[in-house]
């Protein structure tokens, strides 16, 4: 077996995996980032929307952009209940996360496609790549591998709670510049959307995993429903299918010479289902730690992370895994209470508002 030797092993080429990638390279350590896929990025699993305030934290290169958002409409039981200014662009996620993995090559980390994180002993990463397993020696690993992370399984901190979302790429009849979100009691725990993108839209539905089963007779229905009122075409062009983490940030994201980002560390908005932007910012912040760690000898360094992620976003996240436990507790199909629900809970309404520049989805 064939051994390499790189300062931080990344696996998961995601938002969240590529910004450590860069991060980390770009102050000097060696990086090599992992994917399982050949193309990170598809199948597209996300409705694909980020607030402009992603700008901040990364360069969104040309093709990365479909169209810009101005708004976000809620819809209850039918009924428009909400018009929130909410900035944003439509994304191409596949363009999007090859030119994230393409900037943290050109900052000198290493990309390896095709290749999937298999064990780990002390200091090292068994890896299964073009059939044949290697030895990667490293002292840091940050786990950027999604709501079922392989990091995560080794440092015995998984997610517990999901949602499943359903989602096909639909004709879309007349240009519009909101997306649309729609609640009714039958998305157990979820909602159904419509998130425009140029000529064709994200047309989907989330619920809570124990609910995965009806899953695609609520969307046939949704669909219908879109089709009937003239605002999608008939015909689907493409689909894809995902889980969530809505169970909250894992209490647990560093361990030993580990860290988890993103989905792997249940890092989403728990009612949103969101979590572009919170991948992006745990990628900065663990690729800083980890490159600091390795150039000042000093795992302790690694600390540093989920303490500045708790000072940026715990409360954010926090206070929204609380509102989905109230969804969950609280779930009615009395038209009255389920609204009042949602109001309590949902993004757009008062006291929901904390933070509303990281929903993304």
């Amino acid at each position: 077996m064939s051994k390499w030797h790189y300062d931080v092993v990344v696996v998961g080429a995601g938002p969240a995996g590529a910004t450590a990638a860069e991060t980390a390279a770009r102050m000097g350590v060696r990086v090599l980032l992992l994917d399982s896929k050949t193309r990170p990025g598809t199948p597209v699993q996300c409705a694909e929307y980020v607030p402009t305030a992603v700008k901040r934290y990364i360069r969104l290169k040309p093709g990365c952009v479909v169209q810009r958002i101005d708004s976000l409409r809620t819809f209850i039981n039918d009924q428009l209940v909400s018009t929130l200014a909410a900035p944003g662009y439509m994304l191409d996620r596949a363009v999007f996360d090859s030119s994230l993995v393409q900037q943290a090559r050109e900052a000198g980390a290493e990309f390896w496609p095709g290749a999937k994180a298999a064990a780990r002993t002390d200091r090292e990463v068994v890896v299964r790549r073009n059939g044949q397993e290697v030895k990667i020696a490293c002292k840091v690993i940050i786990g950027a591998d999604g709501p079922r992370s392989t990091v995560g399984q080794w440092m015995d901190s998984q997610n517990q709670s999901f949602m499943i979302g359903l989602q096909y790429r639909m004709p879309l009849c007349e240009p519009q510049s909101s997306t649309d979100v729609y609640f009714c009691p039958q998305y157990r725990g979820g909602y159904a959307w419509l998130f425009p993108k140029g000529d064709t839209a994200n047309a989907g539905v989330g619920v809570n995993l124990n609910f995965k089963h009806v899953i695609q007779e609520l969307l046939r229905d949704f669909l219908k429903g879109m089709t009937t009122r003239g605002i999608l075409g008939e015909t689907p062009l493409d689909s894809t299918a995902g889980l969530i983490p809505v169970g909250g940030p894992l209490p647990v994201i560093h361990r030993d010479n580990m860290l988890l980002v993103g989905d792997a560390a249940g890092h989403t908005h728990a009612v949103t289902g969101g979590g572009i932007m919170s991948a992006i910012i745990d990628g900065k912040l663990a690729g800083q730690a980890a490159a600091k760690a390795v150039l000042h000898n000093d795992l302790s360094r690694l600390a540093e992370y989920p303490e500045q992620w708790r000072s940026l976003l715990g409360r954010f996240l926090g206070r929204a895994a609380r509102q989905r436990e109230e969804c969950d507790r609280n779930w009615t199909c009395d038209p009255e209470k389920f609204a009042n629900l949602i109001k309590r809970t949902w993004i757009s309404f008062p006291g929901n508002l904390e933070g509303r520049e990281l929903h993304a989805n």
